[in-house]
């Protein structure tokens, strides 16, 4: 059988664990007579032709998001399916690599996850930190776009990392954790409204 042609939830050519870590929306068994047999983690058989192709054996874009949408574990789409494409966080409190399903389920570490790590578990649709806008992770420059700041701070905040945006009031700045480190939250010499203009969120001041 051929290769992997469509490259999505592959790495280094073969299925990824994120091409199978959800469900199907039908049945398994009526996905394999709808689309072929289900693709299967660290293989590298091309995918059932009827996920992504169709009638002439030509791509087709309206077959892949039908397979997206009701039979991702099937057709290995699992990554692109809307609950686990988002970006986890750039600096996540614990290791995205090793969470578990187990882990996914716990509700101890669920908040963690759901804010640092949400694609491991699906959970890019929960919590209050969510992408509006479709696909900004299509392209994350507008993310540091100038002129694209007041649009990727209300629709793309998963992606761009505006989770935990400062208020006006209380601040901080990209320059906060040297400050921090520095002494800038107990020291003197800077009036608290400027502690919490610049830091006040690292200095636990609002």
């Amino acid at each position: 059988m051929a290769a992997i042609s469509d490259l999505n939830c592959t790495d280094a050519g073969r299925y990824a664990n994120n091409a199978v870590n959800c469900q199907n929306k039908y049945p398994n068994a009526d996905c394999e007579n709808l689309f072929g047999n289900a693709v299967k983690v660290n293989t590298d058989t091309e995918r059932p032709d009827k996920c992504f192709k169709n009638a002439a054996a030509a791509y087709n874009e309206p077959m892949k998001q039908l397979a997206v949408s009701i039979c991702p574990l099937t057709c290995g789409y699992c990554c692109i399916t809307p609950a686990y494409n988002c970006e986890n966080k750039r600096n996540p409190r614990i290791a995205c690599s090793i969470i578990t399903p187990d882990m996914c389920e716990n509700p101890v570490w669920k908040p963690i996850i759901v804010e640092d790590c949400p694609n491991v578990c699906g959970f890019c649709n929960e919590g209050t930190c969510v992408d509006i806008a479709k696909d900004c992770a299509a392209d994350i420059s507008i993310c540091n776009h100038i002129e694209m700041q007041d649009f990727v701070k209300k629709n793309c905040k998963r992606t761009c990392g505006f989770c935990n945006e400062a208020s006006a009031d209380c601040g901080n700045d990209a320059k906060c954790t040297k400050w921090v480190a520095n002494g800038f939250c107990k020291s003197t010499f800077y009036s608290d409204e400027m502690k919490k203009k610049y830091c006040g969120k690292p200095c636990g001041l609002c």
